[in-house]
């Protein structure tokens, strides 16, 4: 199955879909689907009709990690292939990281390495009671590479970062959620219709104002405070000069639904 053929892409009402389609290989990535998910992800974030990115799966997995095929081709490659994989692989996780629209992984069965970093990549994780988290790269002799030391530190800090990279341990739903590591778990039954729920609730929220939290959120860490009040500040002068503020202002005092333009 190529590529094109195992990431479907599906935009409705606001909420674009991503699914990893290759259910036969437990949703497992090969360099035509790390390449057809960063074109998804980028054409996410360009369609301005787009507010939301919900990223799932079809059949029982998430995602089973890197094909055994692709690590089986890393054995003696040259550094510039290495570095071309890497990069190939990078762009989609970059692109929910740093999209300003929140993205959500749909979470069920195994989320292993590459799968990991791809759901840690996204905003908010909806987990299914069967998920299981582990990045198995050290098995291999490898390193997490799609940004997952950053997204699992700044997740559940760096001690513990270390120690689930370093030992490669699965961590179920149970344990995933007392970390952080997802913010909701639900029955498997029920997770695609939780977890769209979820994107449709953000996908009426003021898009302006989402935006501008994404940024401040994901930079806490790396300003000080003071930096970081005057990064608010500007954001508030973003807000209040914004169009959705306004449409939220009246919808309040009329008593109806706003309709927010993202403007």
């Amino acid at each position: 199955m190529g590529g094109s053929d195992a990431v479907r892409y599906q935009a409705v009402e606001g909420v674009a879909t991503i699914t990893l389609a290759r259910p036969e290989k437990r949703n497992a990535l090969n360099l035509a689907m790390f390449r057809a998910l960063g074109d998804a992800a980028v054409r996410a974030a360009e369609d301005a009709k787009v507010r939301v990115v919900l990223v799932r799966r079809e059949g029982s997995s998430f995602c089973a990690g890197i094909d055994v095929m692709e690590l089986a081709g890393l054995a003696g490659a040259l550094p510039d292939d290495v570095r071309v994989l890497a990069t190939t692989a990078q762009r989609p996780s970059l692109t929910f990281a740093t999209m300003g629209k929140p993205t959500v992984a749909a979470v069920q069965g195994h989320a292993l390495g590459a799968g990991f970093q791809l759901a840690v990549a996204c905003d908010l994780r909806i987990a299914a009671h069967d998920v299981s988290f582990g990045m198995l790269e050290i098995t291999f002799g490898l390193i997490p590479d799609m940004g997952g030391n950053h997204r699992l530190t700044a997740l559940v800090g760096p001690a513990l970062a270390k120690e689930l990279i370093w030992t490669g341990r699965r961590v179920d739903a149970g344990e995933a959620l007392r970390l952080g590591l997802v913010n909701r778990t639900v029955p498997a039954d029920r997770l695609q219709e939780e977890a769209m729920a979820l994107a449709r609730a953000l996908a009426a929220a003021p898009p302006v104002s989402i935006a501008l939290v994404k940024r401040l959120v994901d930079g806490a860490d790396h300003r000080a405070l003071a930096d970081h009040l005057a990064e608010e500040r500007e954001a508030q002068v973003a807000c209040v000069a914004s169009a959705d503020h306004r449409e939220a202002v009246s919808a309040y005092l009329e008593k109806r639904e706003p309709n927010f333009e993202g403007r």
